[in-house]
Order: C-alpha cells, then structure tokens, then sequence
C-alpha cells in the first residue's frame, strides 16, 4: 500500500535524508521548506502523514500540526526539533501529536518510527475497506477469504457455478463456513436480488421442521390460530440453504424429494400444491456418501442434491487464510462494539497461527470478539487470548532443518524462505507476516 508523506524542513539535507529513508519503508514523499508551502500541500495532497520541523518560516510546526488535525483529525503527526520544551511538548500532545523526535536523532529510532507508522496507516486501510464491506452484508457473517491456494480454486470453481442454476451440495465440518459460501453463492447468481433464507435443520426439533419447511394452514394442529407461510413460500425467486440436513428424519427426506421433483408441495394441513421457483443448496457436516451406505440418507435424495459437490477444508488446512479472517472479525466487533481495537500484535498473530482450530472459523470469530471486547487500546495482545492461544504463541516449530549450531544469518535465511513458501512466493505477504517492509526482504534476498 502506498500513503503519503509530507514532510515540512527548511534544512535541505535533513529532508532528503528524512525523504530517502521514508521511501525505503514505502511512503510517496512530498517536502516543503516553508510553513506556507507546506500549508500549499497539504490542501493539494490530503497527506496521509506529516513529518515538521518546530522552527520553520510561518507557520511554524505548532501551526502545521493545528492545521493538520483540523483537515484530518486521524492523520499521525511527527514533529522534529532540536530545541523543543517541556511547554513545547506538552502543547503538542494536547494538540493530538502523534511522536516527538529530538536533533540530534537516532537514524534506526527514526526509521522505527516511519515503520510502525506505515504499518498503522496499512492496518487503518485494511479495517475501513473491511468496514464497508461489512455494511454491503448488513453485518451478516465472514465474507469468503480466499487467500491459501486451496480456497483459491475452491472459489474459482465456485463462481463458475454460482450463475448456474444447479443443485450444490457443501459438506465439511461444523465451524467451516458453510453457511458463508452458500450466501456468496446466492450473492453471485441470477437469484441475487432475490431472497436467501437459511435453515439449520439440526437446530430445529424434527416435528417442526416440515413446519418450517413447508408451512401450515389454518386449523392444521392445535395452536394453528392462523396460516403460515414456509421458508420454501418465502425464499420463492431466490435461494435456500438446509443446513446440517444429514439430520432430517426419513419423513423430511421424502417430502423434499418430492419437492425437488415436481418443484410443488402443500402446507401442513393444506389441499392445494403451491409452485415455487427456489434455488436449494443443502450443507451436510458429515459425509452424506457415508450415511447412504448406512442406511441413515436416502440415497435418491443424496444423488438429487450431489449435483456439484463442495468439501470445505478444515480452518488449519487453510492456515494462510487466518490473517485475513481475523482482521475481518476485529472490523466487525470493533465497529459493533465501538472499540478502537485495529490490529492484532506480532506475538497474538503467531499465537491464532499456531492453533490447531478443532471450532475451525466460528471458534476463531468467538475468540476475537472476546479479544476485541478485551482489548484496552489498537492492538490485540496474546493476554487478551484464551491460556491454550497464550501457550501456542510460545511454541518453536519443530524439525527445523537447520544444524543446531546455526548461525542467526543461517537461521534467518531459512526462515525467510520457509515464509516465502507459505505464502506461495507472494514477497508482499511474506514481509507483512515476517514484520518488515517489502525493501527490507528484497535487499535480504539478494
């Protein structure tokens, strides 16, 4: 992600060197010798950050960091200066001052600064995009994360057959996000704009499931005070998902092949067939094949809905696709909760990457909102995680194939390219999840 870099110094030298080092982490850069011209810029660049001087021609620093905040009251402001006071510095950080940096300066103290502020900015992106995606769902689960190289294709092959009106079948285990895919594919076919409605038929006790499913009328049974209308009625011109349908009686199995065969049926109680135009995918968290040879599914309804057959990975198949899903979930319950939470630290990351996930994403989702709620500032720490997170964070992985007497030059150039390979050669990715920018792996890698 490229952000923008004002920085405002009437000493040459000292921007060009602020300038080169601010380009090394990844930052487009702007300097301005003067107070006045630094304003010029500011109203022509809306900068992401501001680097000033305290002792320009007017304004002076104090005046730029005023001006700043009130243009953009999230934008970071880093004020350099070799002859700041305690009134200076008081006055500042009043005035939303984001680092105070003293001449003469430290250049790795400074180059830590640009870091940790490129990466804050990059953090404060991913959140606002995920932020309005969140409000296209209307606050509904995940949106699919196809990062890992098998969800990758699982998604491919899915938007092939999103627009097709077939029967789909999703089987994996509970937690897997089965109930997400099933939503992006309704979100991609001709049935978009029409309803989607989801039925875990597990949740629902089997002498009501027809009722839900099919509806009833009036006087049907007792307590039928009046006509209900069933999902089947109400997702007519859109989708419907069954959910854990490998727990449907034989007599719901029956009645839903009939269905699907003569796309009609009748309410509970009722005497008239109804048609409908209802697209189903049914979502199973055990292996239908298997219940078929069991005696436990019907087998012409197994092959009724096997049309496409879908099999969800575990979430520690698809390890690589844990950051992203957790930055989803930390935008979600952040703007829910009104937190400031953004970011998760290094250590809390390693921790949620290490975990073995026998919940798989629902028990990722319930872990960061409990973190997010917990969480006392921006950052996500492994305290605010579950003991069994705190000690994975603290785990080596095992089998390294490097001698025991390794150097740390060894040490590291394997590891940057066992990063490498997990992230498919994605350089980008790699340095994000190693904890340096882009310029910094390159220049290791030569």
């Amino acid at each position: 992600m490229k952000f923008q870099l004002l920085i405002a110094e009437d000493d040459r030298d000292m921007a060009e060197l602020l300038a080169g080092m601010a380009r090394e982490v990844g930052f487009s850069v702007r300097t301005a010798a003067t107070g006045q011209l630094a304003l010029l810029a500011m109203n022509e660049l809306l900068p992401d950050v501001l680097i000033t001087d305290l002792r320009l021609p007017e304004p002076n620093g104090m005046g730029l960091l005023r001006e700043a905040r009130e243009r953009d009251g999230n934008m970071p402001v880093v004020l350099i200066t070799g002859y700041a006071t305690v009134k200076d510095a008081v006055e500042g950080f009043k005035s939303g001052l984001h680092d105070l940096i003293t001449k003469p300066f430290n250049i790795a103290h400074v180059q830590g600064v640009l870091q940790r502020l490129h990466g804050q900015l990059a953090h404060r992106r991913r959140s606002e995009s995920l932020f309005a995606q969140l409000e296209q769902l209307r606050g509904e689960g995940a949106a699919p994360v196809a990062t890992s190289r098998v969800t990758r294709e699982l998604f491919a092959q899915v938007e092939e057959i999103a627009p097709l009106d077939i029967a789909v079948l999703i089987q994996g285990g509970s937690g897997t996000g089965k109930g997400v895919l099933a939503r992006h594919i309704h979100q991609h076919s001709q049935r978009h704009e029409g309803p989607f409605f989801a039925l875990n038929c597990a949740a629902v006790p089997e002498n009501l499931i027809e009722n839900e499913l099919f509806g009833h009328e009036k006087g049907a049974f007792t307590g039928a005070s009046s006509r209900k209308r069933g999902l089947l009625e109400l997702a007519d011109g859109g989708t419907l998902l069954l959910d854990e349908i490998n727990s449907t009686s034989s007599d719901v199995q029956a009645r839903l092949l009939q269905f699907i065969q003569e796309r009609r049926f009748m309410r509970v109680g009722g005497e008239r067939m109804l048609e409908v135009d209802v697209r189903l995918i049914a979502a199973a968290n055990e292996d239908l094949a298997t219940l078929v040879e069991q005696g436990r599914f019907r087998a012409d309804l197994y092959y009724r809905l096997n049309v496409f057959p879908i099999t969800l990975p575990t979430l520690a198949q698809r390890s690589e696709d844990i950051p992203a899903l957790a930055e989803w979930f930390i935008a979600k319950y952040a703007r829910q909760y009104n937190r400031p939470t953004r970011q998760l630290s290094a250590e809390a990351m390693g921790a949620l990457c290490n975990y073995h996930w026998p919940g798989n994403i629902r028990e990722l989702e319930n872990i960061i909102q409990r973190a997010v709620v917990l969480a006392r500032g921006e950052t996500i720490y492994p305290a605010q995680l579950p003991a069994e997170l705190q000690q994975s964070s603290g785990r080596a992985v095992a089998g390294l194939p490097v001698s025991p007497d390794a150097s740390l030059a060894e040490l590291e150039s394997w590891w940057i390219g066992h990063m490498l390979q997990r992230c498919e050669g994605n350089k980008s990715e790699a340095a994000r999840r190693l904890g340096i920018d882009v310029s910094t792996l390159h220049r290791k890698l030569r």
